[in-house]
């Protein structure tokens, strides 16, 4: 729990660090004193950031910010799209190499937590972003936003969800949509907005190695040897979240929490019915669809996304993802985010490797393609032992906090589908919030 505390801590302070107006003039501060106290990089000249950008395709984007000033309920709607005034560039959907693209390399980049900050000085931004390069953070420093106090914000936007303080600074979140928080920075000492941070948390991934869960479940109708390898796998696999914490997880963080997953659909019958069960209880689930199947039953995928599921990958083929070549892997990927983005419009973050089957060129592939790999902390053996009563019971023997829960939802799965409305009643009668996994593991649902 130490090491859990620590990176929850490290992620706080990505989400509150605040800039000291005292160093406003102290340009030529060494960039190891920067990574120290990233507050120093409020150092930053006044000059209109819209100049310098050419002709590139995000010039339709900036031409809605070539105003001097911006107003408070101009600020508020670029932030629900995650962006900030004369910042043509937006948190959640683009990366860092989207701006050097356009702007070229910062003057400096620097480490805090579990984000890189770049700084463009002459731009008067800042962005945070991940090691895989997606900005979760976009702050602007334009000057025009010194006109601004706390109560000029308060009449257009009211109280703030939470006001934190750091160092100087006085920090007031706001919730502008359920992707977005946009926080205005105000120094003590003078009651004027330093700067405004344009937040996505989804963006950001606390590790959850501290808290890696044993993978439960049981089957009477496996024999001596099947049993063995299982066990086995399951010791191995664990090593992956430990040896790769953002990529790789077994369950989620040690909260009251538990998420439901399906695999091997969609199909006419059973799919179907859990969809139709989760919308009749109120719950979201995760499905993890085969490629193949996506493309013969749209209409099934469809109306699992229309009822607030949350759709992902299984790969296309369901082949041992780590016996192909890494180039085949890759093919397999792509192939399945075309085949989503052909019925859904979206392409899946989050990948179940067919069989839990891992490997390390696996990840890396899977990294490159901008996906994390989910496994299962219960396994309800549902392909195995089939009664609905011994599903329900792997889950009540078994479940803990932070649970990811496997069962499936193809054509012979009946009696799966005849347990998820008991399993989902008695979760909820022992206290378990059931959640999808974006929310369990506090990431992104779609790239």
């Amino acid at each position: 729990m130490k090491l859990y505390s620590f990176a929850i801590y490290s992620c706080i302070l990505i989400l509150l660090i605040g800039c000291n107006p005292n160093n406003i003039t102290n340009q030529s501060q060494s960039k190891t004193n920067a990574t120290k106290s990233y507050q120093d990089q409020s150092a930053l000249p006044t000059k209109n950031m819209s100049s310098d950008v050419g002709t590139n395709t995000q010039n339709t984007n900036e031409h809605r910010f070539q105003t001097v000033t911006a107003t408070i309920p101009q600020i508020v709607s670029a932030a629900k799209t995650g962006m900030a005034p004369n910042i043509p560039f937006t948190a959640h959907k683009q990366s860092i190499s989207d701006v050097k693209k356009v702007w070229g390399n910062p003057d400096s980049v620097d480490f805090a937590g579990s984000g890189y900050y770049a700084t463009y000085s002459k731009k008067h931004a800042v962005f945070g972003y991940t090691k895989a390069g997606r900005i979760f953070d976009v702050r602007s420093y334009d000057p025009s936003l010194q006109a601004y106090t706390l109560s000029s914000i308060k009449k257009v936007m009211g109280n703030p969800a939470t006001i934190t303080v750091f160092n100087n600074d006085n920090i007031y979140t706001y919730k502008v949509n359920s992707q977005f928080q946009l926080k205005w920075i105000i120094p003590k000492s003078t009651g004027k907005v330093n700067h405004i941070s344009v937040f996505s948390p989804s963006d950001i991934v606390i590790p959850v190695s501290s808290y890696i869960l044993p993978i439960k479940g049981t089957s009477q109708k496996l024999t001596a040897s099947a049993w063995q390898r299982m066990v086995q796998w399951r010791h191995d696999i664990l090593a992956f979240p430990k040896s790769y914490p953002n990529d790789v997880f077994v369950n989620g963080p040690n909260k009251k929490m538990v998420a439901l997953t399906f695999d091997d659909g969609p199909d006419l019958i059973n799919t179907p019915k859990i969809i139709a069960t989760l919308k009749q209880k109120n719950v979201k689930g995760t499905f993890f669809f085969i490629g193949q199947k996506v493309l013969k039953y749209p209409s099934v995928v469809k109306s699992a996304y229309n009822n607030g599921n949350e759709i992902a990958s299984h790969s296309f083929y369901h082949h041992e993802l780590p016996k192909e070549t890494a180039a085949e892997i890759h093919q397999d990927l792509q192939k399945t985010a075309d085949a989503f983005r052909k019925v859904i419009g979206k392409a899946p973050a989050l990948l179940r490797p067919p069989y839990g089957e891992t490997d390390s060129k696996l990840v890396s592939v899977a990294k490159k393609d901008h996906y994390k790999i989910i496994i299962w902390s219960i396994d309800t053996l549902d392909w195995s032992q089939r009664e609905h009563v011994h599903i329900e019971k792997n889950v009540f023997d078994n479940v803990r906090n932070g649970d990811i829960i496997l069962m499936h939802s193809d054509e012979d799965k009946i009696e799966t589908a005849k347990a998820v409305p008991v399993i989902i009643d008695e979760l909820k009668r022992r206290g378990f919030k059931i959640v999808d996994l974006a929310t369990l593991l506090n990431t992104r649902a779609y790239q």
